[in-house]
């Protein structure tokens, strides 16, 4: 038989069969592992973009904490146990602070808040509360709650207790004396001997819940801002006998105030999965809210 006629033997078919599936297994690695990279390259693309652009959203915001506050008030506190950390800040938005001039008992629904002598009752009356209303700014408050459109949230803070709660202030009488609480009951007494006062804020709370850190602004719902949390760490670093000292539980506890923060560290750590990969990274900002540089008023 003619040589050139001759097809392949059966061994140079195996041969060659076992050096193309060499081949191809190469190439598929090759391939799975490019898969497998550019998996992983994305995944931690996302969870750099959403992890570190959260962060520094929520650290902008808590610099701001304190602003227009005193010492004694809780313009920053930290509390909740690992796995649910929640911090809260809050800011004051006008100069005009009020004071409270009729006692409000806790769970009680009166809807009314004196804040000047005039129509208040009979009595002795703290230093904070003037004869009428203007003469402790509430025009100012006035004029702020009528530009918003509505109700805004308003915080009573007593200074000899330290409890404090938010509520919705919807109007004023033809008085001009007192404001109004839109609805609800009082979860605290507030005698007028203890000197509370009437803040127009902003509160804002961060905190871990489940797999995300949530985000509430006032007494709106909580809202889901950085999904994939595995850790929510909240470090708030004071000086004690000339060292940095990490305070463990809730801050700040008698007899330190927020303006003994020499800084706060906060660490989150984060992941994203894409196709499978799954990439996590732990984001760190240090950082002093700048109002504890602030002289009290």
């Amino acid at each position: 038989m003619n040589a050139a006629r001759q097809g392949f033997t059966l061994t140079e078919l195996l041969i060659t069969m076992a050096i193309g599936g060499a081949i191809l297994t190469a190439v598929l690695q090759l391939v799975f592992s490019a898969q497998r990279l550019y998996q992983t390259d994305t995944a931690r693309s996302a969870v750099n973009q959403d992890a570190g652009v959260a962060i520094t959203a929520m650290t902008n915001e808590l610099r701001q904490a304190g602003e227009r506050l005193t010492r004694d008030f809780p313009a920053l506190s930290i509390d909740g146990a690992p796995g649910a950390e929640r911090v809260t800040v809050r800011r004051s938005l006008l100069d005009a602070v009020l004071p409270v001039c009729k006692d409000i008992k806790g769970g009680s629904n009166a809807n009314v808040v004196f804040v000047s002598k005039k129509g208040g009752p009979s009595g002795k009356y703290p230093e904070t509360c003037k004869d009428t209303s203007t003469e402790v700014g509430f025009n100012d408050w006035i004029s702020y709650r009528k530009a918003q459109g509505g109700s805004v949230p308003v915080y009573i803070f007593d200074p000899v207790t330290g409890v404090g709660e938010l509520f919705d202030y919807a109007a004023e009488d033809s008085s001009g004396q007192h404001i109004h609480r839109e609805s609800g009951k009082w979860e605290h007494d507030y005698p007028v001997e203890n000197n509370p006062r009437l803040y127009m804020l902003e509160q804002l709370v961060y905190q871990q819940s489940g797999s995300f850190i949530t985000r509430q602004a006032g007494d709106e719902p909580a809202v889901e801002f950085l999904p994939g949390v595995t850790s929510f760490d909240l470090r708030p670093i004071i000086v004690s006998g000339g060292k940095e000292t990490v305070v463990t539980g809730a801050f700040p506890a008698a007899p330190l105030s927020w303006k003994d923060l020499l800084r706060l560290d906060v660490s989150v750590t984060a992941q994203q999965q894409v196709g499978g990969r799954s990439v996590a990274r732990t984001f760190t900002s240090s950082f002093v809210p700048r109002n504890v540089f602030s002289e009290d008023r």
